[in-house]
């Protein structure tokens, strides 16, 4: 299922690639959230679209692929299984940040290796999407 979304930001993308902290660009379905995060606007077209219900209801193998991103790693798995990518409980405060981080990089990891171009998932903004190579970008 394709999904529209959209991305702000300060400078023009023209192509979502594997690169930078999360490995691809985070959007919204809404241009004012969207808008906040610069005044560059972005389409961006998600031709398929994994949502949480998918990836912890109906995809059979999400586990093991979560596991095996996780390098056997119960906890991290169930983490990035998880919506908003809540970090451990043995996490020190000043790394919460970084891991809540990495975690979401884990997740568009996962849902790259299921064979989606974009992943839901949780953050200060509500429900957000990171999206990754293969949807298609334009500024509009």
């Amino acid at each position: 299922m394709s999904k529209e979304l959209f991305h702000g930001g300060f400078s023009a993308v023209t192509e979502i690639r594997n690169e930078g902290l999360f490995g691809g660009v985070f959007a919204s379905p809404d241009e004012d959230v969207a808008g906040c995060h610069g005044d560059v606007l972005h389409r961006i077209i998600s031709p398929r679209h994994l949502t949480d219900y998918e990836l912890n209801y109906e995809i059979e193998g999400a586990w093991d692929a979560a596991l095996e991103i996780a390098d056997g790693n119960e906890d991290v798995a169930n983490a990035i299984m998880a919506p908003g990518c809540e970090t451990l409980d043995d996490c020190e405060p000043e790394d919460v940040a970084d891991q809540g981080w990495e975690f979401q990089r884990l997740r568009g990891q996962l849902a790259a290796r299921l064979g989606y171009t974009s992943v839901e998932m949780l953050d200060e903004h509500g429900t957000t999407y990171l999206c990754l190579p293969g949807c298609t970008i334009e500024v509009i």
